[in-house]
C-alpha cells in the first residue's frame, strides 16, 4: 500500500470510500430500479413511438390544414389505398418478425444457455425496432381517419411523404434487427457481449488494484450482532443499494455485514444482515436495510460480475456435450474467459468494505476471491472437455498466460489448476502419443504452438 493510501490512523477514508457520486446520493436506490424495470419492459420503448408517431400525425394535420403541400398527383381514394396497405402490412410484419426472433431466442437459448434469454429481452435494438415496425401503421391509421372529413378534397400529401419515411426507416431497422439477431447465433459475438458487461460491473465491485486496497482483517466481526432478516417473496439479490447502507450504519454508529453476496437466491425470511454494534451504538432502522436490497427474478451482471463468467462457462460445457461436440466454441469461451480473468487478476478480490467519510468501515459483504473465480471459470469445463485435445492446449495456454502475467499472490491457485488439469487430462487420454498432444499448449486450441 502506497503512502498515499495511508495515514497515521491507518488507511485513508479516500482508500475505503469508493463509493460513486451517483452511489451516495439518496436517489440511486429510486433511479436503479426505474433503470432495472425500463431494462426489462418491453412496453416503454415501443409505446414512446406510438406516442410520438401519434403526435406527429396531429401536428401535421394542423400544419397542412387546407393546402396540399406536396401536390402529390394522387387523389383521396388511392392515399387510403396507400395508407390503409402500409397500416395493414406492417401489423402483419411486426408480427411475423417477432415470431422469427422469438424462435431465434429460443434456438439460442437451447444451443448456448437460458440465461441469455434476459440480455436479449434488455436489448435496446429489439424494443427500437418493435416500435419503429409499429410507428407506420399507426401513423397510417391515424392519417386515414382524417382524409375526405367535412367534404374536404385536399390528399395529406406532406403527412403520406412522413408515411414514406416511416416507412423507410422501418425497412433499415429490420436491417439493423436481423444483423442483430444474426449475432445472437454467433458464440464470439455472444462471448464478447459477456466480457464487456463483466469487465464494466468488476470495476464497480473490485473498485481497488491489487496492493492499493485496504487491509483485509475485519476486526468487526468478533462485535456482538443483531440479526435482520430479508422480509419478501423468494428472489434473487440483484444489487445492493451500498449508499444507503453506509448512511444508515454511520447514524447508528454500527457496522452492517451482510451474509450474502449479489447473486444469491433469497429464501423468505432468509437472515442476510449482521449489524455489528457496540455500547454507545444506536439502533439502525430496518427500513433502511429492507430498502437496500435490489432483488428480482434472476441473475443479472450490474453488481454480479461473476454471472457473466456463469453464462460464458454454460455456453462452453454445452458446447462440449455429446449432443452438440463443438469444441471450437468452447475454445472461442476460453478466450473471453482469459481476458477476464487477466483483468480481475490484478484487482483487490477479498471482502468488500466501504467506509464512511471520516474512514470507519461501515458495510462488509462477500465477493468471490481468486481461487473461487478461477475454479468457477474452469472446473466445469476442464471436467467436460478434459478429453478434447482442443480444449485441453486451450486451458494449458490460459493457465500458463496467467501464471506468466499475473502477481506473484495469485500465482498459486494457477499453478493448482495446472495440476488438476494435468490429472483430468492424464485421466480422460491413456494413448501416450495424444496424453503428449493434449498436455501441449496452444492458444489455438489445435493450430499454432507457442514458442
Amino acid at each position: 500500500m502506497g503512502a498515499a493510501d495511508t495515514n497515521e490512523n491507518g488507511p485513508s477514508a479516500e482508500t475505503l470510500n469508493w463509493l460513486s457520486p451517483s452511489e451516495l446520493s439518496r436517489s440511486w436506490g429510486i433511479r436503479f430500479r426505474v433503470k432495472e424495470w425500463l431494462s426489462n419492459s418491453l412496453i416503454v420503448i415501443p409505446t414512446g413511438y406510438i406516442a410520438f408517431v401519434l403526435l406527429l400525425a396531429l401536428l401535421l394535420s394542423q400544419v397542412e390544414g387546407n393546402s396540399d403541400m406536396l401536390r402529390m398527383e394522387i387523389d383521396n381514394d388511392t392515399a387510403r389505398t396507400v395508407l390503409s396497405s402500409v397500416a395493414g402490412g406492417m401489423i402483419a410484419f411486426t408480427g411475423l418478425v417477432v415470431s422469427i426472433a422469438v424462435v431465434v431466442v429460443q434456438f439460442a437459448a437451447g444451443q448456448y444457455s437460458p440465461r441469455l434469454v434476459a440480455r436479449f429481452r434488455r436489448d435496446p435494438v429489439f424494443k427500437h425496432s418493435l416500435g419503429i415496425f409499429i410507428a407506420p401503421a399507426v401513423f397510417s391509421l391515424v392519417i386515414l381517419r382524417g382524409i375526405g372529413q367535412a367534404g374536404s378534397t385536399v390528399v395529406p400529401s406532406l403527412t403520406i411523404g412522413v408515411d414514406f419515411l416511416l416507412l423507410g426507416a422501418a425497412i433499415l431497422s429490420f436491417f439493423t434487427l436481423v444483423g442483430r439477431l444474426l449475432d445472437l447465433l454467433r458464440p464470439r459475438k455472444l462471448v464478447e457481449r459477456l466480457v464487456r458487461l463483466g469487465a464494466h460491473a468488476a470495476t464497480e465491485v473490485y473498485p481497488h488494484r491489487l496492493g492499493n486496497a485496504p487491509p483485509s482483517e475485519d476486526a468487526h466481526e468478533a462485535d456482538p450482532f443483531d440479526i435482520h432478516p430479508f422480509h419478501g417473496d423468494t428472489a434473487v439479490l440483484i444489487a445492493l443499494d451500498r449508499g444507503r447502507l453506509v448512511r444508515a450504519a454511520t447514524e447508528a454508529d454500527v457496522v452492517i455485514e451482510l451474509t450474502v453476496g449479489v447473486g444469491a437466491y433469497l429464501p423468505r425470511e432468509a437472515p442476510i444482515f449482521h449489524v455489528h454494534r457496540k455500547e454507545s451504538s444506536g439502533q439502525i432502522n430496518p427500513v433502511e436495510l429492507q430498502r437496500s436490497v435490489m432483488v428480482g427474478d434472476g441473475r443479472t451482471i450490474t453488481q454480479d460480475p461473476a454471472f457473466a463468467i456463469r453464462a460464458m462457462v454454460d455456453i462452453a460445457i454445452r458446447a462440449l456435450s455429446p449432443a452438440i461436440n463443438d469444441p471450437t466454441t468452447a475454445v472461442e469461451v476460453l478466450d473471453g474467459l482469459e481476458t477476464m480473468l487477466l483483468a480481475l487478476a490484478w484487482r483487490d478480490l477479498e471482502r468488500g468494505r466501504i467506509a464512511d467519510p471520516e474512514g470507519n468501515v461501515r458495510l462488509l459483504f462477500p465477493n468471490p476471491d481468486w481461487a473461487e473465480l478461477l475454479d468457477l471459470s474452469l472446473t466445469e469445463i476442464r471436467l467436460f472437455g478434459a478429453g478434447s485435445p482442443q480444449v485441453a492446449r486451450r486451458l494449458r495456454s490460459l493457465l500458463e498466460d496467467l501464471g506468466a502475467h499475473t502477481p506473484d499472490v495469485r500465482k498459486a491457485a494457477v499453478n493448482a489448476q495446472i495440476e488438476r488439469l494435468d490429472g483430468a487430462v492424464r485421466r480422460a487420454v491413456s494413448d501416450p502419443s495424444e496424453l503428449a498432444y493434449s498436455l501441449t499448449a496452444d492458444r489455438l486450441g489445435i493450430g499454432t504452438v507457442a514458442p
